[in-house]
């Protein structure tokens, strides 16, 4: 290979290892930092699922912002409460509806699944179930435990 050839290939080498490498740590520092407010999102009963400004903090702040910027009087203020009250109870019972709908899905598989095993084979795959069901605990306490 010539000398002028194995300087372009390994320029374009480096470029391209550079490249992964700058890739690599953007999409860490992605994963690493919140992205305007996308995990505010509260879990089942009451656990957050990813670490974020609180959502009653958020609330305070907007419906002060709203008396200062808007004006809003003190009528205007617990109607506007009420409005956001009402608003988490419709989006909390939009989250226990496809909790249960989730549920149903799994169930449903579940039946399909044994419906193709053998008499011998369905205590194989129950302790196969109960396995994965213990690893999963384990993955949240782990989790619970990091926070």
């Amino acid at each position: 290979m010539p000398k002028s050839r194995l300087v372009a290939f390994l320029g374009l080498l480096a470029i391209f290892v550079g490249g992964g490498i700058a890739g690599a740590f953007g999409y860490h520092l992605y994963l690493a930092s919140p992205v305007f407010g996308h995990n505010l999102a509260p879990g089942p009963a009451g656990v957050r699922k990813v670490p974020g400004p609180d959502p009653e903090e958020i609330r305070k702040r907007l419906v002060e912002e709203m008396r200062q910027r808007v004006k809003l009087d003190d009528a205007q203020i617990a109607k506007l409460n009420r409005i956001f009250d009402d608003t988490r109870a419709q989006f909390d019972q939009i989250h226990r509806e496809m909790n249960d709908r989730g549920h149903a899905a799994w169930d449903k598989q579940v039946a399909e699944v044994k419906a193709i095993l053998r008499p011998e084979q369905e205590p194989l795959y129950d302790q196969l179930r109960a396995e994965h069901e213990a690893a999963r605990k384990r993955r949240h306490q782990q989790e619970a435990e990091k926070k």
